[in-house]
């Protein structure tokens, strides 16, 4: 008996190992083109978010440190209480350390994509092995998980992948308590281990939403009451223990104190399990927390955003269908983030799970119904009336976007009722001709619907990886940043920030190249999806955006998050840059900012250099002019004055301008409205008028389209912008000689029309080359690099670390951004007091010597006590402290760290571990031991289970 017993052990083992080799090679096929090649995914979250923080965290563990903070986005920013970042999910470490020996950051994400699409499928085998379902039809719903589009369409948000491949696993094991029918402890205690674990493993993978949506349908289906009895095979069963009662009123007290005792299990493993999981996972929960209540989402989401990406019903066929890449979903789904919709199972595993739904019975039909109807009902969002009642009332709907990702719960409830119809579908086979071999016909779906899960894919992005220069190429722009000196004095991370300013409509000079390589040559290399992409890649690599400066460690002003971050100090500072009517504040800031902002207020926040695309820039008669700041005289308190970049002699001054304000009093006049001053070399001078009027030979006219001024002077129109109803005019200035022009110096005069200045170039007609300048009213600013994109240098940038000038105190942050407004050149603002902080004299300093992400020191020389500003955000679990004695960091402008310092020479050093750290770090350590105590007494009672005499 023994014998028996183990060889049925090992041959079912053996058919395990086998259905787990059958869908590892799925998988393997499935994603066989990121696996086994050098090509890569790029575009959308995966290149922008996940490749940089994947890149960065791998990078820090392997240095032996936690990366808690992120100095590169966002003006610094919480990095490990960053959910998204899953810094503790122990399933990363190994590809983290495959990093290390040559892996690439790209290929650890699709490596961590094939295993936890792996375990998604084999965790669907497993659960319908447990409902005692044969080996195909278990198999069949692990490839349909496996291969479905909803899954395949998450590689881009590998997060949300992460998590959800426990689902199977945590309805397995509460499936198991589902059907006991008294309590037994050896088994509760084990399945409390095991889903502690696995919703350790969920709140560690970092997607927060998906967590939610795992533990809503777990928890609703262990609660729902219709099936239970079939579950339990008692259907029909009357009253647990006797017969019939006599009454409805005791019917249906006997049903309803039935259902609450065999609830009551299920209960206490799901609370108690969880519980178990917040433990083990609090050194993440607890610092999410704390960033939770002071990022983005800490008051919730209006109702609009948190329905944004709501399943379409009049777009549910191509929801539920697949498309296998004969249309284009971005189109038909109106959205490049078309993944977000799809979730096709393909139409003989569709065929199936209809069957199933019909036919089947037992605890997986149950099952897989209810997760089917409560994905699909939840998923509609905004078109479905009941989502707006649970956003409302019910906690955790405010908080999250894009209701279509509940179509997990349809994806796993539709895999589970292909495997319970090709049951049906092999019982029927049985019972029509009992001699064949039932397993034929079961293997030929199976392979039917692995075939077309593969050809399927071909509407997914996976299936259509682009070149690897799509990640890992360095453009023009970047390398003049990366090779930037101030880099290499303490570190990347205390560079100077960069601010980029540009859509991603312009098109990369190379780019011909590029197609003439991988589309025009033979053998051609990529589609015309893949080779979209790099397009799309080369140009958001260009201008950094919108995460990409953490992946080449470059500073940045900008970032995008979404979920917990930016910082509400961040997002209320970024009102200084944007108007609030208009910002979006998930980040994103090169994509609103219309015009570039005063050269002193980047200052104030480390901005070195600006990185903008040429779409404002004008060739007009084979001469260039730069119109990216321009200068409105109305704003200038005197003069503008317009510097040479370097030696040129010139023979004309070319201006690019018109005039606004009331232009009545023009008429048919020309008017003098400005001088211009060329200062040559020498120190010589050249006066020039500058006109406008509708008088001919006017320079300037006002900036209507087909202004009638313009046609009746002849001012001579070198830009329109039919969009917004502007025209410009050039006005060709001859000079007395040619002259080595040093400055141009542009004085406006008192009139009713005030002259805008976009753009100036020094012009020489004997050689027809010219020289752009820069005019602006909004500070100074160089052009350093020109390219695909123009890297602009602020000439006024303050530095990392610096002694503040003339300082006020204020109560609060909205005082702070008042006065920024309007004062942000003439004033340090600090909220609190300044404790004796004077404003420092020429002779002082502050000089950082030592600059990591989780520790800076400083050093400062002042003749008295003065105020240290490190332009780095603020946030909880930051310290200081001068000479080694702790000290109180102040707020300063806003969103920045502030000390206070005594007078003479002293060393500041800020260090930053999350305020939870070590509290979580405590909760771990008890959760570790209520596991071991969960596993130890589960053992403990199976063996008391074995040894009574009932036994």
């Amino acid at each position: 008996m023994t014998v028996a017993v183990s060889t049925d052990r090992v041959r079912r083992l053996a058919l395990h190992l086998f259905a787990a080799a059958l869908l590892a090679v799925f998988v393997m096929t499935l994603y066989r083109q990121l696996l086994f090649t050098n090509r890569v995914l790029a575009g959308g979250d995966i290149q922008l978010y996940f490749y940089a923080y994947w890149d960065y965290v791998g990078a820090t563990l392997r240095e032996g440190r936690l990366p808690f903070w992120n100095p590169y986005l966002f003006l610094g920013a919480p990095l490990l209480a960053n959910p998204q970042s899953a810094v503790l999910y122990p399933l990363h470490w190994p590809l983290f350390a495959a990093g290390g020996v040559g892996l690439p950051v790209t290929s650890q994400l699709y490596w961590s994509a094939a295993l936890h699409t792996w375990l998604l499928g084999l965790g669907g085998y497993a659960l319908l092995r447990h409902w005692r379902y044969a080996f195909a039809p278990a198999l069949l719903t692990g490839v349909v998980l496996a291969g479905s589009g909803f899954v395949g369409g998450l590689i881009g948000h590998i997060n949300q992948l992460n998590v959800i491949a426990w689902l199977p696993w945590a309805a397995l094991c509460l499936a198991g308590v589902r059907t006991l029918a008294a309590w037994n402890w050896s088994p509760i205690l084990a399945r409390i281990a095991m889903f502690g674990v696995l919703a350790a493993l969920m709140l560690l993978a970092g997607h927060t939403q998906s967590v939610f949506i795992n533990l809503f349908a777990l928890g609703v289906w262990i609660v729902w009451p219709w099936g239970r009895d079939e579950e339990k095979g008692r259907k029909g069963e009357g009253e647990r223990g006797g017969a019939l009662p006599s009454s409805r009123f005791t019917i249906l007290y006997s049903q309803l104190r039935n259902y609450l005792f065999s609830l009551s299990p299920s209960l206490f493993v799901y609370f108690f399990g969880l519980t178990l999981g917040v433990l083990l996972a609090a050194p993440q929960l607890l610092p999410t927390l704390e960033l939770s209540a002071l990022g983005l989402r800490s008051g919730g989401l209006e109702y609009i955003e948190a329905t944004s990406f709501s399943l379409k019903p009049l777009a549910l066929g191509w929801t539920l269908l697949p498309s296998y890449g004969l249309v284009e979903l971005g189109a038909i789904f109106d959205t490049p983030g078309y993944t977000e919709y799809v979730a096709y199972l393909g139409v003989v595993a569709l065929l199936l799970a209809f069957l199933g739904a019909w036919k089947g019975r037992g605890p997986a039909r149950v099952f897989g119904v209810l997760f089917v109807a409560m994905g699909l009902f939840l998923a509609l969002g905004r078109w479905n009336p009941l989502y707006f009642v649970l956003y409302q009332f019910a906690p955790g709907f405010d908080l999250f976007r894009a209701p279509a990702r509940w179509m997990m719960l349809y994806t796993l409830g539709g895999a589970v009722l292909a495997g319970v119809g090709l049951a049906a579908v092999m019982e029927a086979v049985t019972a029509w001709r009992p001699q064949m071999w039932r397993a034929a016909p079961a293997m030929l779906l199976i392979g039917l619907a692995a075939v077309e899960l593969l050809a399927a894919a071909r509407a997914l992005p996976h299936t259509h990886p682009t070149a690897p220069q799509a990640v890992f190429e360095v453009r023009t722009a970047p390398a003049h940043l990366l090779t930037s000196p101030d880099r290499d004095v303490v570190g990347a991370g205390a560079a100077g920030r960069f601010l980029g300013i540009s859509t991603i409509t312009y098109d990369p000079g190379d780019m011909a190249d590029y197609r003439r390589v991988f589309v025009e040559e033979a053998p051609r290399q990529l589609d015309d999806d893949a080779f979209h992409d790099l397009v799309i890649a080369q140009k958001v690599q260009e201008l950094l955006v919108p995460n990409l400066p953490l992946f080449w460690r470059m500073p940045a002003v900008d970032g995008f998050d979404g979920g917990v971050l930016p910082l509400l100090r961040y997002i209320r500072f970024a009102e200084l840059l944007i108007p609030p009517d208009r910002l979006v504040p998930d980040g994103r800031l090169r994509e609103q900012i219309e015009e570039m902002p005063d050269s002193r207020l980047l200052a104030v926040l480390n901005v070195a250099y600006v990185v903008t695309d040429k779409v404002r820039d004008l060739w007009f008669d084979d001469v260039f002019y730069d119109r990216q700041i321009g200068a409105d005289l109305r704003r200038l308190a005197a003069s503008l004055l317009i510097e040479t970049p370097l030696r040129f002699e010139a023979t004309h001054v070319d201006l690019i301008g018109f005039v606004e304000d009331d232009i009545s009093t023009l008429g048919g006049t020309v008017q003098t409205v400005a001088t211009l001053e060329v200062i040559d070399r020498s120190g010589g001078v050249q006066h020039i008028d500058l006109t406008a009027g509708g008088g001919e030979g006017a320079h300037f006219a006002d900036g209507a389209l087909d202004s009638p001024l313009a046609a009746r002077s002849g001012s001579v129109v070198a830009f329109r912008d039919v969009e917004n109803g502007r025209q410009e005019y050039r006005a060709r200035l001859t000079l007395a000689a040619p002259t080595d022009v040093q400055a141009l110096r542009i004085t406006p005069l008192k009139g009713e029309a005030g002259l805008i200045v976009q753009a100036a170039t020094l012009y020489d007609a004997r050689t027809r080359m010219f020289v752009a300048l820069l005019p602006s009213d909004r500070g100074r600013f160089q052009l350093e690099h020109s390219g695909d994109v123009k890297v602009y240098r602020n000439l006024d940038v303050l530095p990392r670390a610096y002694l503040a000038g003339e300082m006020t105190a204020v109560a609060d942050l909205e005082a702070a951004l008042a006065l920024l407004r309007d004062h942000a050149v003439a004033v340090t603002v600090v909220e609190g007091a300044l404790d004796g902080a004077q404003p420092a004299q020429p002779a002082d300093r502050a000089e950082i010597v030592e600059y990591s992400p989780e520790r800076v020191r400083i050093r400062t020389q002042s003749a008295a006590p003065a105020l240290l500003v490190l332009s780095d955000s603020h946030y909880p679990g930051w310290s200081a402290t001068v000479d080694g004695a702790p000290a109180a960091i102040k707020v300063v402008n806003g969103l920045f760290r502030g000390v206070t310092t005594p007078a003479g020479a002293h060393e500041i050093v800020f260090t930053f571990e999350p305020t939870g750290w070590r509290l979580g770090l405590g909760g771990a350590a008890l959760g570790a031991l209520l596991l071991a105590a969960a596993v130890i007494g589960a053992a403990l009672a199976e063996r008391g289970d074995r040894s009574s005499p009932a036994a």
